[in-house]
């Protein structure tokens, strides 16, 4: 399988596609990329990674071959690694993940002086630099510095800050009970953060690096949580990925609150808890369901689309000042001043809404606007692509459909089907050869219709 590159970062098959050379000349890109956006020669790095067997190997590799200074946070999740970043006041970071991939796999994602992953302009000027270096030397004055402990501290403190002295209290009140599931990746710290609130914790699967489940969290990965929520006598089961920048939530009775919830449900606490929400801007990929707009709707605020990616949604936060934002069809919610999604810090906004409103989390969910958000995923030939794109988007036009799009022809497509009904196309930025379509809509027969559809009209082009 080849290497996988885009603005989402770097990922591969550790040992085949991607090596310790590999990592050195993408990370090397990277370094002079920085040299030349900083005019400083002397670059200091925060770099971090998760629990994979290939991690600690690939940070070594890279640590052993910059010419520049690192400040080494060793473990720690995406969110902890970029605040780094900011709280160093350091060049940029390197953070050694390949995320919801499984433990064979790994990859790295490339941050700017605010944390942030670099944006798609820059992230393909360091992919495309890499290519061509040939030849590099390691400086003997350099310096590794470990902050392992200081980074987690802060990141820990830096979420503290967020959720507020009130809220805290609030939770602690509220007597919760969770069964919390990182299966061995970096997410075990949000034990530490969970029981700071009064939250009590029933961990499992907190070694680093025991991998018992597939690592992205989804119904399937944990429903066998809802036996130890029922033996606990907990209120719900939290499972993350193995950088913890994702955070997935089963309930008592085996259901699953989808992303496009947890991000409605972080909007709708985000915007009641806002002075003017009329003011406020809830930042979304285009993927996203309708579920988010109606909660924006209800508070009269602000809702603006972007192509899919977090580093088009954190921009558009930068620009537009807003407090939240996210990408409902993975998962993934951002909270200012934070540059990426937060699985912890997401989880602890959502205790504090439980809190405020004296409710279980499913009662919540069942509060919200309701919507069929259906998924599929079809392999393709990449070669394929223009021609599948240019075919969708002529069939539905015919047929009198608006359509959106994000990115151009490499982004996505998506077509407004009805007020509360859309179908959405899109080539997989971190799986090769695969592409995503995802319909929603507010009547179930009419998802599954467009889901159906949509993946037959797919398969015409792609034979």
């Amino acid at each position: 399988m080849p290497l996988v590159t885009s603005f989402s970062g770097i990922r591969g098959i550790y040992g085949q596609d991607l090596k310790d050379s590999t990592a050195i000349g993408f990370a090397y890109s990277y370094l002079s990329f920085l040299r030349k956006k900083t005019d400083k020669n002397n670059i200091t790095l925060v770099i971090g990674m998760d629990t994979r067997p290939s991690s600690a190997k690939l940070c070594d590799a890279i640590m052993g071959a910059l010419d520049c200074n690192f400040l080494d946070v060793g473990i720690a999740t995406t969110p902890a690694v970029e605040f780094a970043v900011r709280h160093f006041e350091a060049d940029g970071g390197i953070i050694v993940t390949a995320s919801h991939n499984e433990p064979h796999w790994n990859g790295f994602k490339f941050l700017s002086q605010d944390g942030a992953v670099l944006n798609e302009k820059e992230m393909n000027s360091v992919i495309g630099s890499s290519y061509s270096l040939k030849n590099f030397h390691r400086m003997q004055d350099r310096k590794i510095m470990e902050r392992h402990s200081d980074a987690v501290k802060k990141y820990h403190d830096f979420v503290f800050e967020i959720i507020g002295v009130k809220n805290i209290e609030m939770i602690r009140r509220s007597g919760l009970k969770i069964v919390l599931d990182p299966n061995g990746g970096t997410g075990a710290t949000a034990k530490n953060i969970l029981e700071q609130c009064g939250v009590e914790v029933i961990g499992v699967n907190m070694n680093y690096g025991d991998f018992n489940r597939k690592i992205e969290p989804s119904e399937d990965s944990l429903i066998y949580l809802k036996n130890i929520i029922e033996e606990n006598k907990a209120d719900f089961a939290a499972g993350f990925d193995c950088d913890a920048d994702r955070v997935e939530i089963l309930l008592k009775d085996g259901r699953m609150v989808t992303g496009n919830e947890v991000l409605a449900l972080v909007a709708e606490y985000a915007l009641s808890m806002s002075k003017n929400p009329r003011n406020e801007t809830v930042v979304v990929n285009d993927a996203t369901s309708n579920a988010v707009r109606d909660i924006c709707i209800k508070f009269r605020s602000r809702y603006k689309e972007v192509e899919v990616g977090e580093t088009n949604v954190v921009e558009a936060m930068k620009k537009l000042k807003s407090s939240v934002g996210g990408e409902g069809s993975s998962g993934g919610v951002v909270i200012w001043p934070s540059r990426c999604r937060d699985g912890i810090l997401t989880l602890i906004i959502l205790l504090s809404l439980i809190a405020k409103e004296e409710k279980r989390l499913g009662d919540l969910v069942d509060e919200l606007p309701k919507y069929f958000n259906l998924k599929s995923k079809l392999e393709f030939e990449p070669k394929k692509h223009d021609k599948i794109k240019k075919y969708l988007k002529d069939y539905y036009s015919n047929k009198g459909f608006k359509i959106t799009e994000n990115g151009g022809i490499k982004g996505s497509l998506k077509v407004i089907t009805g007020n509360n009904s859309f179908v959405w196309f899109r080539e997989s930025k971190t799986e090769s050869g695969i592409f995503r379509i995802i319909s929603d809509s507010d009547k179930k027969e009419e998802a599954e219709k467009l889901l159906n559809e949509g993946i037959k009209v797919f398969k015409r082009v792609n034979e």
